[in-house]
């Protein structure tokens, strides 16, 4: 079997993300299975090989994802969709908090809480007059099979666009996996980072610093709480102005390390240093780098917008990005916890690129037959 894949964000080379990783573990998990993957950008669609099918990665950039849909079924192949899909809602509340005193009078006046479910209703009722919606509501309804990363991704596809229960049977759930041989034996901390930054026990964040990951949050949330904390990840391209805040925070908080990036292999060795490891993010699914804390043995911390319960369930500690005390709870709760080899044990066990490979080669055979 010959297969196409086409990440639809049109910057997943130069500012690589989740999406990123995902269809990269998956090429090699199909590869180690005898599967044939040719990898094309959104722009590299103008002569295309001899496939079987062709499997595209990513709707949150409807136009883009829409363009090579269409492409590529003219070319008569068929299409599975990797949607890697939560809505951003919740965010742009926040961001209409921050940003609009309208909203804020109304929240000040009626309550948080209330308003952002007057929000959220408004922003529903006018999504499908809008372009984008449109567009991936057509991209569900036209694959041939649709590969969620979870069942809370599934039901939230149907339930945001409106989709029959039809729909359901062309779903096949696929979970996003960890390198097993990277964590089949529990990581020993690692020596080389002790000895650059002499700090262990900390709060950890990896991820590339952006609003939507909430370094900021966490900074806030844990300002006076005398842990170290590491934030590891590149700043966003797009974010200058948010990298510098957070920076600024950092300094007046003290105990804060920045650490632009670090080899893949290095982080089961920093994982282990770790006391938590926390993602306070404005969605996940669930989020590759909580999968890899977890899999060291690291107690995590997760949003619970999107699907991190349907991978840790009780086994790990929740919170409110918005909040600040819910994040600190959460963290607090972690920190008096012992670790938990039992969920480990569960990531090792279903959650790896293997599985993740046998999976997506059996939709393919959906697919096509």
């Amino acid at each position: 079997m010959r297969v196409l894949f086409v990440n639809t964000r049109e910057d997943a080379r130069s500012n690589p993300g989740g999406d990123t990783v995902q269809m990269e573990k998956t090429q090699a998990a199909l590869e180690n299975l005898g599967v044939e993957v040719v990898v094309r950008g959104p722009n590299e669609l103008g002569d295309l090989p001899n496939c079987d099918l062709a499997h595209l990665f990513n709707i949150q950039m409807p136009e883009s994802a829409w363009w090579v849909f269409q492409k590529l079924r003219q070319a008569g192949l068929p299409l599975v969709l990797s949607s890697i899909y939560w809505d951003m809602l919740e965010f742009w509340f926040h961001c209409a908090i921050e940003e609009r005193a309208r909203w804020r009078m109304l929240a000040g006046r009626f309550g948080r809480r209330r308003i952002r479910a007057l929000y959220l209703s408004w922003q529903r009722l006018k999504q499908p007059l809008s372009k984008p919606w449109r567009l991936q509501r057509r991209l569900l309804l036209g694959a041939s099979r649709v590969l969620p990363n979870s069942h809370s991704e599934a039901q939230r596809l149907r339930w945001a666009f409106g989709l029959s229960a039809a729909f359901q049977q062309r779903v096949d759930v696929i979970p996003n996996g960890i390198d097993v041989e990277l964590y089949r034996h529990p990581p020993a901390p690692s020596q080389r980072f002790l000895d650059l930054y002499g700090v262990r026990d900390f709060i950890l964040e990896v991820g590339v610093v952006n609003p939507v990951k909430n370094q900021l949050g966490l900074i806030e949330a844990l300002f006076d709480l005398p842990r170290p904390l590491v934030i590891l990840g590149q700043a966003h391209p797009a974010y200058p102005e948010y990298y510098a805040a957070c920076q600024q925070r950092a300094a007046e908080r003290g105990n804060v390390i920045f650490i632009n990036r670090l080899p893949h292999h290095e982080l089961p060795g920093v994982y282990a240093l770790a006391a938590v490891h926390v993602l306070p993010s404005w969605r996940e699914t669930p989020g590759l780098v909580s999968l890899e804390a977890a899999a060291s043995g690291c107690r995590v911390v997760s949003t619970e917008i999107g699907s991190a319960r349907d991978y840790f369930g009780e086994q790990a500690w929740y919170c409110r990005p918005d909040d600040p005390a819910s994040i600190r709870r959460a963290v607090e709760a972690a920190l008096q916890a012992p670790p938990s080899p039992a969920l480990r044990q569960r990531i090792l066990q279903e959650f790896t690129w293997q599985r993740a490979g046998e999976a997506t080669l059996s939709a393919y055979e959906h697919a096509l037959h």
